[in-house]
């Protein structure tokens, strides 16, 4: 608990300082009414204590007069500036609680006043009076909306001269901008504020500073995480390169995130560019180039807490079933090594499973990617790995092979049940049972990337792109075999022999 007698005494003491009537004084006794003023407001949350709440308003007023004072004295610096903005905020809480909204509204239209006459005294800190300006607006909004507009209109001012002499910290003008657009629309309807904000907008800002805002770079726009990077993935490095986007391309980099929209929205108004087209996302090509690099790998669709050790254990009691225990990493060479040489796939056609190499590792969404050696692109529909995974979860198979074929095959209950492709490899028995046509509509659901059906069924066969829709394996062990020797994935992965 604060020593408020303690501080009392210590106002007391600086008060009589100030008989001096030097500044040093008077801001020391100022630091200490503050100081004081916020241990009388802390009472108010302490229980063992008498509530002074209503006490702690005059040290805040004094305390808040006297800086003022000597801020248009020539105390300018931006420290000093900080002081009394803190004084200030500890006075608007004061007022607040104890319910006195006319000294409030009087006191902080009286701040707002110094800071437009130091302003016009000492250009060199008008940024710094701006932003005073700005906070004063906030805190007059419920006090005095026309006041609120008043000191946020100044502020604008001040920053727009500001800015067109240097160009220089555009993110601040835009944020004064901001301010004054959220006042205005405060008790009026959105188009007459917008109205009332277009004609000052183009009344203090030139042509000139118009076209340096619609340059800012995204990171300088106080955007979230989530907003700057959807729009750098887009290669929208500035906000006029934004506004040239759609509203589905935003969605479809944010995960659906509508909030975004607003946000790019409202920088974009604040620079006179129109909001985000709805338009649409183009569609990738439905045929690719040419299918990517030879690869298999398998998807378990698990999205249990612990899916990883699920699908682990699963994957050793498969094995164990078939008569292969996990053994040394030793029993295979070359895998300790980076870029190990080791033979191109080929397609697997035992339906029991032996000695063999396995990682693990939890893709995005819910899927889990299952990379086999040697069952790296197992039997059409006869994946022994696939059939006693898909006992338990969803599986899915993905074989890639170079400018041949693209393939996925779905398990469900221990038996392939869908299927698609394009291309085929020569030599493969035709099936005994027809498969159905895979469901893209399930895999546009199951993916987390805003991507429709249509999309997903038009990214079908290029590698890259229908991995990113759907979250499916995009490569498989022989690849993370050439990023880090396959023994320094740890626990993810396992090693098959047998004695």
């Amino acid at each position: 608990m604060n020593d408020l007698s303690g501080l009392e005494r210590r106002v007391a003491a600086d008060r009589t300082a100030t008989r001096s009537q030097t500044p040093d004084d008077y801001l020391r006794l100022a630091g200490s009414l503050t100081e004081l003023a916020q241990g009388l407001l802390a009472t108010r949350d302490d229980p063992s204590a008498r509530d002074r709440t209503a006490e702690a308003l005059e040290p805040a007023q004094e305390a808040v007069a006297i800086r003022l004072h000597w801020l248009v004295g020539g105390y300018v610096s931006y420290e000093y500036a900080g002081a009394l903005q803190d004084s200030l905020r500890l006075f608007e809480q004061a007022t607040r609680l104890v319910g006195h909204r006319q000294l409030a509204t009087n006191t902080i239209r009286s701040a707002c006043q110094a800071y437009r006459q130091v302003a016009q005294d000492y250009p060199d800190v008008s940024p710094m009076c701006a932003d005073g300006l700005s906070k004063c607006g906030v805190w007059l909004m419920r006090l005095d909306h026309d006041a609120a507009v008043a000191a946020t209109e100044d502020a604008v001012r001040i920053r727009a001269a500001r800015y067109a002499r240097d160009h220089e910290q555009p993110g601040k003008y835009l944020a004064s901008l901001s301010t004054l657009l959220r006042t205005l629309m405060v008790g009026r309807a959105r188009k007459q504020a917008i109205a009332s904000y277009r004609t000052l907008y183009a009344e203090v800002t030139t042509a000139v500073s118009t076209a340096k805002l619609r340059e800012t770079r995204v990171d300088e726009l106080d955007l979230t995480l989530k907003t700057t990077q959807a729009l750098i993935k887009l290669g929208a490095q500035t906000l006029e390169r934004a506004g040239r986007l759609t509203q589905q391309q935003i969605l479809y980099q944010s995960g659906g995130d509508l909030a975004t929209i607003d946000e790019i929205n409202w920088r974009l108004a604040l620079v006179g560019l129109k909001p985000l087209a709805a338009g649409a996302m183009p569609e990738p090509p439905s045929r690719p180039v040419e299918i990517s690099a030879t690869y298999g790998a398998i998807a378990v669709r698990c999205s249990a807490p612990d899916a990883l050790d699920q699908v682990r254990a699963a994957i050793v009691a498969a094995y164990a079933q078939d008569g292969a225990e996990p053994v040394d990493a030793g029993r295979f060479a070359g895998v300790h090594d980076k870029h190990w040489g080791v033979k191109e796939p080929k397609v697997n056609l035992a339906t029991e499973l032996g000695a063999d190499v396995v990682l693990i590792e939890k893709s995005s969404g819910s899927w889990i990617s299952v990379k086999s050696l040697n069952w790296e692109i197992g039997a059409l529909a006869k994946h022994p790995l696939a059939v006693a995974l898909s006992a338990k979860w969803p599986v899915l198979t993905v074989a890639t092979i170079e400018k041949i074929s693209y393939e996925l095959c779905l398990y469900d209950n221990g038996t392939a049940t869908q299927y698609a492709a394009l291309g085929r490899p020569a030599g493969q028995a035709p099936l005994d049972t027809p498969l159905a046509p895979l469901d893209f509509a399930t895999l546009a659901d199951y993916g987390a990337d805003y991507a429709s059906e249509t999309q997903v069924r038009a990214a079908f066969g290029n590698a890259e792109m229908f991995a990113k829709v759907t979250e499916l394996p995009g490569a498989g062990i022989r690849q993370s075999a050439e990023q880090r020797p396959l023994t320094e994935y740890g626990p993810d992965i396992l090693f098959f022999g047998r004695d």
